[in-house]
């Protein structure tokens, strides 16, 4: 199959003979497949990494881990089959509707509910993390060092707030990573979460990042609906906030530029000017 390699073809075979070719549902920016396939009595998505993809194996764990008390609610998919080795996972086809760009996209209910689910997956676990401030930190710095379209005068000033940043220990709880319309699916019951590849255990405010880039920022209004779904504990205001936005910002925009992103990278770029606005001078 288009994609696979020889042994994540053969496990395939294997554990779903005669399935048959739906989809490629691939994004073709990162070594990553992801195909949709029918068996005789179901629909499944394969999902596989080259040697060098670490998003098959987070997708794994959360899927070993949390996301089968979601899926028990039909709240996202249910893991079929997996080998970490050979970094290829199956699980079921949540039929439906993305809900990015489409006519759910600003509907109240869907809004509310998005923030309910996230609510329940951070509600799994969670304990307090020494490190993972600073890794986030030194994160957002490397892109920095590296080529990007950020204006000098930015990436100068980016550079000066994120060294001055003092990570300190902070909860963390299990958080999708990507957590956004583009990875929700309107289904006949309400919607389900797909693609835990950046799942990780982080404060719970990065699960609201990607929100305030796609969508919260142009459309406050969204942002309140989210939230008042979500309940205690939302986190999306203060310097901590900023920062992280700034960090994220500036991550985007250099990850989008190595893979030739060009829309993905013109959103990390605006926020980094967004952000850097709302810090004011260090």
């Amino acid at each position: 199959m288009t994609g696979l390699d020889r042994r994540q073809a053969e496990l395939v075979q294997a554990w779903f003979p005669g399935a048959r070719l739906v989809a490629d549902m691939s994004w073709g920016l990162v070594d990553s497949t992801v195909l949709h396939l029918a068996t005789g009595d179901e629909e499944i998505v394969v999902k596989a990494g080259g040697p060098r993809n670490a998003h098959i194996a987070r997708d794994i764990t959360a899927h070993e881990t949390v996301v089968p008390r979601l899926a028990a609610r039909g709240l996202a998919p249910r893991l079929l089959r997996a080998d970490r080795d050979a970094r290829i996972l199956v699980h079921s086809y949540v039929p439906g509707d993305l809900v990015d760009d489409g006519p759910s996209e600003s509907d109240p209910d869907v809004i509310q509910e998005a923030g309910e689910i996230l609510s329940l997956l951070h509600s799994l676990g969670g304990y307090v993390d020494d490190t993972i401030e600073a890794q986030l930190i030194s994160a957002g710095l490397k892109w920095l060092r590296k080529p990007t379209r950020i204006p000098a005068a930015q990436s100068a000033l980016a550079q000066d707030y994120l060294a001055g940043y003092r990570p300190r220990p902070v909860w963390v709880v299990p958080s999708h990573g990507d957590y956004s319309g583009r990875n929700w699916v309107k289904t006949e019951s309400g919607i389900a979460v797909i693609d835990f590849g950046r799942f990780g255990y982080r404060p719970r405010r990065q699960d609201f990042l990607r929100m305030f880039f796609r969508r919260w920022h142009d459309h406050p209004a969204e942002r309140e609906l989210f939230l008042a779904g979500y309940g205690e504990g939302a986190e999306a205001d203060g310097v901590d906030w900023w920062i992280d936005v700034l960090r994220e910002a500036v991550s985007t925009a250099g990850w989008a530029h190595k893979v030739g992103d060009e829309p993905f990278e013109r959103l990390g770029l605006r926020y980094v000017e967004i952000a850097l606005d709302a810090l004011g001078s260090p």
